[in-house]
């Protein structure tokens, strides 16, 4: 009689066990990602780090930059006219990006008659060619950087790799006239007239 209740108090202990592990769910593996992979639909620029903004314990977050040097080179858009609102700040590339096609967008027929802005306006706009980027392998939701995303970008690029000497667009702006560019050379953040011609590399977040 003892044995049998030995057995049966065993049989129910494993019971409770296996009822217990079952219902333990397991945590998703952090991804093993390096800067300079192919990743995404491009290049891993950053991972982001514990005390970084946009990291969050146990996953694993950064940018992936466009997998080539010159995805296209095109004007900022419209000389003379502020768009307000952009900020160089990390985290706000994607928003500067649709802020800058919204506004453009609403000029009436900017794209067909640019000079209404300035005389060598040409109707390019990067931001709009940045939101209509897909990268071969699908990816479209890609975005011009801000200044401070650009950092990122600058202090790993000997492992991006494919920087041309040219100045590249960001996605902020300095005033009516000028927007942001940076020197993938010497780091340089300065600002050029929007109907200049500069590079644009895209950047986006996985």
């Amino acid at each position: 009689m003892k044995n049998r209740r030995t057995i049966h108090f065993l049989a129910s202990m494993l019971i409770v066990q296996f009822a217990m592990t079952a219902c333990v769910k397991e945590e998703p593996a952090q991804l093993e990602i390096e800067v300079g992979e192919v990743y995404e639909g491009g290049i891993v620029a950053h991972v982001f780090q514990p005390g970084e903004p946009f990291y969050v314990l146990g996953e694993t977050h950064g940018i992936v930059v466009a997998p080539t040097d010159q995805v296209f080179e095109a004007q900022w858009g419209c000389q003379g006219t502020r768009v307000t609102g952009t900020s160089p700040e990390l985290g706000r590339g994607r928003d500067n990006t649709k802020r800058v096609v919204e506004w453009h967008d609403a000029l009436p027929n900017y794209y067909t008659n640019p000079t209404q802005c300035h005389p060598n306006n040409d109707g390019t706009v990067a931001a709009k060619l940045a939101v209509e980027f897909r990268a071969a392998t699908g990816q479209q939701d890609w975005f011009m950087p801000s200044l401070k995303e650009m950092n990122y970008l600058y202090d790993n690029r000997d492992k991006i790799g494919g920087f041309s000497v040219e100045e590249y667009w960001s996605s902020c702006e300095t005033n009516a006239n000028a927007a942001c560019v940076m020197s993938f050379i010497t780091g340089e953040q300065t600002s050029r007239n929007k109907s200049e011609y500069h590079r644009v590399r895209l950047i986006r977040f996985f």
